[in-house]
């Protein structure tokens, strides 16, 4: 019958030396060496980096434009959810005092 307690399935690994484990100096170009887009990045990309090469990421924004006035249809179902919404939580309210 096999020995199938944890220690004779644990593997001897040796300790660590932290060599696996990468540093947030480290530039960019080192961890990217064989990839051809590591070379140049616009801030289109959702990255810059800096003198040294380390990366500094952040949200892509959208593009900003004004709104439109609403069509007349939209206005009346703005308004017809509105009155939704107003019935609805007069309903709540009322259940909430049957309740109490």
């Amino acid at each position: 019958m096999p020995n199938n307690s944890i220690e004779s399935r644990a593997v001897a690994r040796p300790p660590s030396d932290g060599s696996e484990l990468i540093p947030a100096e480290v530039s960019q170009e080192v961890i990217d060496s064989g990839n051809k887009k590591s070379a140049g990045s616009s801030p289109k990309d959702g990255y810059t980096r800096d003198d040294e090469g380390i990366i500094n990421n952040y949200a892509i924004e959208p593009d900003e434009y004004q709104a439109d006035y609403p069509a007349p249809y939209q206005q009346r179902r703005y308004l017809f959810q509105g009155a939704i919404a107003v019935v609805f939580i007069g309903c709540i309210v009322w259940v909430a005092f049957i309740v109490s």
